[in-house]
């Protein structure tokens, strides 16, 4: 009798693990709409901010925007830390 319990609790377990499975597909497919979507709302806004760049810089409006974000060079820097006295 132990072998036919066995084989109804594997197949029990399989099925438990099929319907986990289809649960998880699921979930999975509404991930990639959400990650879908928010790619397209990105992709606009994108466009909207190079727009706006691009007007400002069409009128003049002063303020430059940096190609690329540099770090000024260190200023003259002594060679050991500053000793603390006690």
């Amino acid at each position: 009798m132990s072998g036919v319990g066995d084989a109804l609790k594997a197949i029990k377990q399989a099925i438990l693990l099929e319907e986990r499975i289809t649960s998880q597909s699921k979930k999975l497919e509404q991930l990639a709409v959400s990650v879908v979507e928010m790619d397209k709302r990105l992709a606009a806004l994108e466009g909207r901010m190079e727009g706006f760049l691009a007007a400002a810089s069409a009128f003049g409006s002063g303020a430059r925007r940096p190609a690329k974000l540099i770090e000024a060079a260190p200023k003259e820097r002594p060679s050991q830390p500053p000793v603390q006295e006690p």
